[in-house]
């Protein structure tokens, strides 16, 4: 094994293989000091230094005058190589490790392969270089998914994993959100870096202005300068916190071009003034934000540098007066890869070479001949058409990028990270949300998205894609197969001949409803004619005979091919991600929000696109919890295996049976009709009991399957949770303003700008407590406008007014970021994998007969006795899925909840067939984390003295409900209609209180001293620890 490597895992197979010594020896690394130990997985933390400290620098010159002329040149060129598997005893490997040995070039650029071999060849070539190696590869149109594998076994397609996918760049562009593009960076610098990437050649930063570019297209962020560059500073502030290297490529712009220059030397039209109004904006502002490289193009600017212009990689008046003299920039100047027939073409290896550092390049990408460039250098320093103090400047570049990335101090990566890292779940939400949020609904002429359908409709799927597409609407008609609708797939490739065009005029006979799915590259053009006429044709007579989704995963650009009849959706990209989006999007799950960033040859130009609420659509097939119309789809926990002996956690059985005798007399005092508790420690429930009845009217028992409505519990087991979870994927910081996210929020009140995420989370936004907006209004879009017109009551940040309306508002930011609903984000993230099947909003009306009621409603609901409808006003008229209050749930269910909070976040192994086993599933290995230890640690810790609030979560202070006993450390809330949750870390308990005091008024208040009694008499029967009432409390 190599210095500081360490397998493990499926890794531990993979490096075995890849890590055998050749018969060549291995050199000793230039650096003198031994390699340190690698992080530990869950300690993954990359480094990137923004500026070199005294031991960098002293690095940086010692290593560099060790170097002579050759090395030194060699240390600016980055060869490419495979990232598949190889054992380095084979012929394949024989080459790069000449390279590093040998000719000892700077760096490697690695192309497709997984996770694990990327790890392993980096180690295994660090192992053999003098100096460490910058590895280099380009995560840029869809992120790590784009080289770290995402292929499929043949024959039946299995899919093989790999790093995170995203949609094409452009989709981050229809989403128009920086926080979105900041977490796109920072999931790809975390994935690169995991595996052994340093730099990445991203993000593209071309404004991609002709729609008829082949190169450039969906991997541009869209076709507006001032847009790409906003976003596109973003993307690098989020690189640099995942601890990668960036480049803003390609220099000066290729985004207006008709040439692809892989292939031939394309041209950029436009003069000194067009070039610096468009193409430069987003280089001007990169370099302004900081970024590290800047890679060149292989374009022609005749306009600039004359009819014989060379490409502008070659070009001095564009990499040293434009780039260096001009905009200011200080970084690594990248050429594009130096073997493109732009540039291969008319140049040999080793002129382009030379006139590559001639026009002010540092880095050579990809030279056709290595030794070739070598030679080429050392004879023009010779020849005096370069001096070596160019070299060694350009070489002292690349080692301060070294050096900035910690390879001084570390140059192997940890296999045992890898999966720790690379395709993590928290990852692939950001994705998700891109994708989602990408959507955009260009028109709607077939009433695709208003009109409900049948339940279950005939639906022929039509699949247009290149034959190498193998994926191409795979998981699109899954999805619709899924929801319960009768799929037929049919795949076809663009140049449709007019006999088989019959055949799929009969196959549509059949359908109800036509999905297209057009997975076209941006290379095949803008013509109409991308699509054969006889195609065409076909697609126009089904678009006016039946409603048709013509869905667009790949070039937005072939619009022009489509039937005018069809309903068009973009959703940018045919992988995974992008299909399940737009099925999700046809299914009415999810919101449709994206905007055009680009214009198109049809006419519609940036920032179009029609939003399409998810709860105002047809969701043929979807479970009515799905699309937030409560339901109980998921499969209900298996029974409880019983309660764990007190003893065997440090609680006293003698003591707890008091607190079963405290809650029978209460119920028979008339203090509550019937509740439910649950004791929690050491990871044993040790109390699940319930007590008393549904209704005083009726004799119907409380059991312990009782679902309760957990009111303003809401506000902490729903709201609080999602928006840590935004908060973990970077999608949200607590500084943000609200408006930053809905811009909207202000509007009656102009001190609301100044209002951040933190401050509503701590009830310090200067809110009122509530409005009885349920007299006037109801559903969500006039609670909207009533939130927006609503003014403050007090200067943000001056007073602590707990307020319902601030939690509304975090409602709105959820749904807004990550394009969900507030119910559906929180069963796909939380309660389906905790296993949480009684959890969530507006209970289906079969299961009321386990639901406690609550009031009987006088005052506004005509004499309703209340159940299975939440009981309070504002989020019953809001739809009964509102931030604050919503939630139903039961004892046990929350318990699970609260263990995880307990835990730190993590969902640990746990068998719920064990006895007293806080758990709903089976889980094994190294559990589930649901949240970041040390968010779980901010988000319960009170912020100040002021008051008792943490963020979204209550702290014990005063007479608090959590009693005299429960420690400065624990954290919980209560709901009004008689419910509670609080969690104690430093006594590792938690305990579950439900109720419907409220049943049949609320003017009983009984429950306040229960309450107390209730967590004083619990905390007192530990014996393991001493507990004292807390300081102040008597």
């Amino acid at each position: 094994m190599k210095p500081g490597s360490s397998p493990g895992r499926l890794g531990s197979l993979l490096a075995t293989a890849s890590l055998i010594a050749c018969g060549s020896p291995i050199p000793e690394p230039m650096t003198p000091e031994p390699v340190s130990e690698v992080a530990r997985p869950g300690r993954f933390d990359p480094v990137l230094d923004e500026a070199l400290d005294p031991e960098g620098q002293a690095w940086v010159d010692g290593t560099l005058a060790m170097l002579d002329l050759r090395a030194a040149a060699a240390q600016l060129i980055i060869q490419w190589m495979p990232g598949a598997y190889v054992s380095p005893t084979e012929e394949a490997f024989q080459e790069p490790r000449r390279w590093v040995e040998e000719e000892r070039i700077g760096g490697i650029y690695l192309s497709i392969g997984n996770p694990y071999t990327f790890a392993a060849i980096s180690n295994e070539l660090q192992a053999r270089a003098r100096v460490p190696l910058l590895v280099t590869s380009d995560l840029e149109d869809g992120g790590p998914g784009m080289r770290l594998n995402h292929s499929y076994a043949l024959p039946g397609l299995a899919p093989q994993g790999g790093g995170t996918a995203f949609p094409p760049t452009m989709a981050v562009g229809a989403t128009g959100s920086e926080a979105l593009a900041r977490s796109y960076g920072k999931v790809t610098g975390r994935e690169a870096r995991a595996v052994g990437v340093h730099l990445n050649f991203a993000p593209v930063l071309d404004v991609n202005s002709n729609p008829s570019n082949p190169v450039i297209g969906t991997r541009a962020f869209g076709g507006e300068p001032e847009m790409v560059a906003r976003l596109g500073t973003a993307y690098l502030a989020g690189l640099a916190e995942g601890g990668a290297l960036s480049t803003a490529k390609h220099f000066p712009g290729h985004g207006d071009t008709r040439e692809d220059s892989h292939e031939t030397l394309p041209v950029v039209q436009g003069d000194r003034v067009a070039l610096a109004e468009r193409e430069l904006v987003p280089f001007r502002a990169a370099i302004g934000a900081g970024v590290d490289a800047v890679m060149t193009a292989h374009v022609a600017l005749p306009d600039l540098l004359g009819p014989d212009a060379p490409p502008a990689t070659l070009a001095p008046e564009v990499l040293t007066g434009l780039l260096r003299e001009e905009l200011g920039f200080t970084g690594l100047v990248v050429t594009d890869a130096l073997q493109m027939a732009a540039v291969a073409e008319g140049y040999g290896p080793g002129e382009a070479t030379v006139r590559a550092l001639e026009a002010g390049s540092d880095i050579l990408l990809m030279p056709e001949d290595i030794g070739a460039a070598l030679d080429a250098i050392e004879a023009a320093v010779a020849q005096g058409r370069l001096r070596e103090t160019r070299i060694r400047a350009s070489a002292h570049r690349v080692l301060t990028a070294k050096a900035r990335a910690g390879l001084h101090r570390e140059r192997y990566v940890d296999l045992e990270a890898v999966d720790d890292v690379v395709g993590s779940r928290a990852h692939r939400a950001v994705a998700d949300s891109v994708a989602v949020r990408s959507l955009v609904l260009l028109r709607d002429p077939a009433g695709v998205f208003g009109t409900p359908p049948k339940d279950s409709l005939d639906i022929l799927s039509v699949t247009v894609a290149l034959e190498w597409d193998l994926p191409a609407g795979r998981t699109l008609d899954a999805g619709l197969r899924d929801a319960g609708h009768r799929v037929t797939s049919i795949r076809l490739e663009p140049d449709l001949d007019a006999s088989e065009a019959e055949r799929l005029q009969e196959r549509l006979a059949a359908a109800d409803q036509v999905v297209l799915g057009v997975y076209l590259p941006t290379r095949v053009g803008t013509s109409r004619d991308v699509l054969s006429p006889a195609l065409r044709a076909v697609l126009r007579q089904a678009a006016r005979t039946r409603p048709t989704l013509a869905v667009l995963l790949g070039s937005p650009y072939v619009v022009a091919s489509l039937p005018p009849e069809a309903s068009i959706l973009l959703a940018w990209g045919g992988r995974e991600i992008s299909q399940r989006a737009a099925s999700r999007a046809f299914l009415g799950q999810v919101d449709i929000q994206g905007r055009l960033p680009v214009t198109l040859p049809t006419g519609e130009g940036i920032g179009e696109g029609a939003t399409v609420k998810a709860d105002l659509r047809a969701t043929a097939g979807v479970s009515p919890r799905d699309r937030g119309q409560g339901g109980d789809s998921r499969r209900s926990p298996p029974p409880f295996a019983g309660e764990a002996d007190p003893a065997s956690v440090g609680l006293d059985a003698e003591a707890l049976r008091r607190v079963d005798s405290l809650l029978d007399s209460a119920v028979a005092a008339g203090a509550v009709p019937g509740a439910t508790l649950a004791v929690g420690r050491h990871g044993r429930v040790v109390r699940l009991r319930a007590f008393g009845v549904l209704d005083p009217a009726d004799s119907t028992r409380v059991t312990a399957e009782t679902r309760f409505d957990i009111a303003s519990m809401t506000k902490v087991v729903g709201t609080t949770s999602a928006v840590m979870m935004l908060v973990d994927e970077g999608l949200l910081d607590l500084a943000d303003r609200v408006v930053d996210h809905l811009p909207w929020w202000s509007r009656g009140d102009s001190r609301k700008e100044s209002v951040t995420v933190r401050q509503l989370l701590i009830h310090r936004a200067g809110l009122p407590p509530f409005r009885r907006w349920y007299l006037e209004i109801d559903g969500r879009e006039a609670y909207r406008e009533a939130i927006a017109d609503e003014p403050l009551e007090a200067d943000p940040g001056t007073a602590t007014v707990y307020s319902d309306i601030g939690i509304m508002t975090l409602e709105l930011l959820v749904r807004e970021i990550s394009g969900q609903p507030l119910d559906t984000f929180l069963e796909e993230r939380l309660f389906t994998p905790l296993g949480m099947a009684e959890t969530g909003f507006n209970p289906d009306p079969g299961v009321l007969d386990r639901v406690a009621p609550t009031e009987v409603d006088t005052a506004w609901r005509g004499g309703l006795h209340v159940r299975g409808i939440v009981h309070d006003e504002n989020a019953d008229a809001y739809g009964g899925v509102a931030g604050h209050a919503g939630l139903f749930s039961t004892a046990r269910e929350l318990a699970a909840f609260a263990q995880v909070m307990l835990d730190g976040g993590v969902a640990g192994p746990c068998d719920p067939g064990v006895r007293g086993a806080p758990c709903l599933v089976v889980r094994e290995g190294a559990g589930l984390r649901l949240f970041d230890e040390a968010t779980v640690a901010r988000f319960t810790t009170r912020v100040s003295d002021e008051s008792s609030r943490a963020l979204g979560w209550d702290t014990p202070g005063g007479r608090s409900s959590a009693g005299d006993f429960l420690t400065e450390e624990a954290f919980g809330h209560t709901g009004f209609t008689g419910t509670s949750i609080w969690i104690d870390p430093e006594l590792d308990l938690f305990v579950v209180f439900l109720t419907n005091r409220v049943n049949p008024t609320r003017a009983n208040t009984a429950h306040v001293s229960l309450r107390r009694a209730v967590h004083d008499a619990v905390a007192q029967a530990i014996t393991d620890q001493t507990v004292s009432p807390r300081e102040g409390t008597r």
